[in-house]
Order: structure tokens, then sequence, then C-alpha cells
């Protein structure tokens, strides 16, 4: 483990994994996947996203979003299911966005997330490639590389994904958390630490 990693998503008792790979690859559709599989062995998995190309979270005209433009460094919104916390964050940063700004928004219960993109950030990682590509470098040179998946082509849009698969992944990340997971979390309190 590096000592970025150790700092980034060290909160969490198994970690941070990057899902990292070209746009349209598939990455999304893996963790769609993914994040129940986990879910299913007992573990709290939350998701992070790098929105390279921004998003808009709030809508016009409701009442939270005309709080943060009457200037609000904050807003919090809350219903029975759901939390939601827009922040305001400095735009002129040259520097992507640092993944630990987002796992700092994540609840401290969680055991595991699961990274869609910073591919600049110092986290083990499965790499996705497509059908004829190649792994690019700054996907291979920031983290331990836990594997290299060759995504099938899409049919109707998204990439089809045996269960099988799908699952065997999930147990490489298991496994993998298993062996770097942080000394304080104890298999007696968390079941996923057991050996399979």
């Amino acid at each position: 483990m590096s000592n970025g990693e150790a700092i980034v998503g060290s909160q969490f008792p198994l970690g941070v994994v990057g899902i990292v790979g070209s746009s349209g690859v598939g990455k999304t559709t893996l963790l769609e996947r993914l994040l129940p599989a986990l879910e299913a062995h007992g573990v709290a998995v939350g998701a992070a996203k790098h929105a390279s190309h921004g998003f808009l979270a709030d809508r016009p005209g409701k009442d939270s979003h005309r709080l943060y433009e009457a200037g609000a460094r904050a807003v919090a919104l809350i219903s029975t299911e759901q939390v939601a916390v827009f922040r305001r964050l400095d735009g002129s940063l040259v520097r992507p966005p640092a993944l630990a700004d987002a796992l700092g928004a994540l609840p401290a219960s969680l055991d595991l997330v699961l990274a869609e993109g910073f591919a600049w950030e110092p986290i083990s990682r499965i790499v996705l490639v497509g059908p004829d590509e190649t792994p690019r470098s700054e996907h291979l040179e920031c983290g331990e590389v836990l594997t290299i998946v060759r995504m099938p082509p899409a049919l109707d849009t998204k990439p089809q994904l045996p269960a099988a698969f799908v699952e065997s992944l999930a147990d490489d990340i298991l496994e993998h958390a298993r062996r770097t997971r942080r000394p304080e979390a104890s298999p007696a309190q968390r079941p996923w630490l057991r050996p399979a």
C-alpha cells in the first residue's frame, strides 16, 4: 500500500478501490452490479464518482436551490429517506478534484468505497478496457492494479456482465481488502474479514 493510499480512504476499514477506464467503457455498469454483490457479503459499500463534465445536483426554483443561489456556503436537504449536502468548492482549482473531498462527504459507517474515475489518485484499482482497447498508461500508473478487465461489447448500450464474473470480481475485492485491512478492524465486528 502506498503512502497516498494509506491516507486516501483510511477512515473506511476496507479502504477504497477505484474503477478506472476510458469514457463509455462500462465503469458505471460494472459498479451497478458490484454494489449489490458486495452488499450481499455484508459489506456496507459507498460510491464516489468523478463528474468530469460537472453536474447539476439540485433543480432551479426549488427551495434548496434558492437558498444556495442566495449565497449559503452549504445547504443540507433531508427527508425521511435521504440526505444531501450541497457545499461550495473553490471553482478556481486548476488541479483535478481530490478524492479525499468526496470521501469526506460520505458517512464514516461505510466499510468500503468504490471510486469511479479518479485515475490520478494513489488507490488500488480495477482497470477496464474496451474489446479492442489496450490499457492506457494513466490508468496503470498511480495505484496498485488489482486486475485488468476486458469489457464485452455493449448490447443495448450496456456491456452484458455474467453474474459469475461479477461475483468473482467482488470476491477479488474482498480478498484484497482482507490483505490490506486496517489492523483495528476485527473479524468479530466485520464478518466480511473472515476467510472465505
